[in-house]
């Protein structure tokens, strides 16, 4: 009987920890994802059929897809015109980030999208894309089944998006957690160089609604015409957005602002040395 009543007791204490929903960071810890050299962005009601929940929107001053991470989660954050889960039930729609790791901007090998398309109850996903059958197209879809699917409850949410109200009303974010544990055996770690693309979708393993930083009034979306800034996958280990993504100068060409052996600090040896020779030939 005491060890009935030690049962139930220790039931009552691990179920609720190992239960606990995903704690996100504070607005101050994301950073902008990019297109280009360009913080992340997407038009209002740009693309036909793709409206309220999902309609990305964003712009220089409210980005449309953001990044943050911490020791344990890889977190992602997607600005909607509308709720994607009034009252936790997530509308039958599917929100998703892809991510190239190859560096070949017409595929993608990573995805992680959150669905309601099986139920309200929804999901977050993470797949594999090993397999390209649509080259250059967000719609490709990713391998089947998702290496790992996580509840929507645990490791997603919907708040309003502060200061944001594309269409006349508050906007949302779509925020979603994927584990390190999860995305290392994949090839995505925290200082992987990666490029991200933000979409809605009304599947669950393919993006095939509006897509951010592209026009769906220019056509097919297609995926290194879209050209996402080059990031990290943890942005504190990213050295600098740029044009090129990295914020640095690379391979031969660059010059130094300094430091023993750079270009400048020689330079100005070499001057300091000839202006030291010209005035002591001056006073001879």
């Amino acid at each position: 009987m005491k060890l009935a009543k030690l049962a139930i007791v220790l039931c009552c204490v691990v179920v609720p920890a190992t239960a606990r929903a995903q704690v996100f960071p504070p607005d101050a810890s994301w950073t902008a994802l990019r297109c280009g050299g360009a913080v992340m962005t997407d038009r209002f009601q740009d693309q036909p059929g793709a409206f309220d929940e999902r309609d990305i929107v964003g712009d220089p001053a409210a980005p449309a897809g953001l990044h943050a991470a911490d020791a344990t989660y890889l977190y992602l954050r997607m600005r909607l015109e509308d709720d994607p889960a009034p009252g936790g039930a997530v509308r039958p729609f599917a929100w998703g980030m892809q991510f190239d790791l190859d560096g070949a901007l017409t595929s993608y090998e990573l995805m992680v999208a959150v669905s309601g398309v099986a139920g309200a109850a929804g999901t977050v996903s993470l797949y594999h894309n090993m397999t390209t059958t649509l080259p250059n197209d967000p719609n490709d879809p990713a391998d089947l089944p998702a290496v790992m699917t996580y509840p929507f409850a645990m490791n997603a949410r919907s708040i309003t998006a502060p200061g944001s109200n594309n269409g006349g009303n508050a906007d949302f974010f779509l925020d979603f957690a994927v584990p390190w544990t999860a995305l290392v055996p994949l090839g995505l770690e925290r200082g992987t160089p990666t490029y991200v693309w933000a979409a809605t979708s009304s599947a669950t393993s393919n993006l095939d609604g509006d897509v951010a930083c592209h026009d769906g009034a220019s056509g097919p979306a297609r995926l290194d015409v879209i050209a996402p800034g080059r990031t990290t996958a943890d942005p504190a280990q990213d050295p600098g957005p740029g044009p090129g993504g990295t914020g640095r100068l690379e391979g031969g060409g660059g010059c130094s602002a300094g430091g023993a052996g750079s270009p400048v600090t020689t330079l100005a040896l070499v001057l300091a040395v000839l202006v030291f020779r010209r005035r002591r030939r001056t006073a001879l």
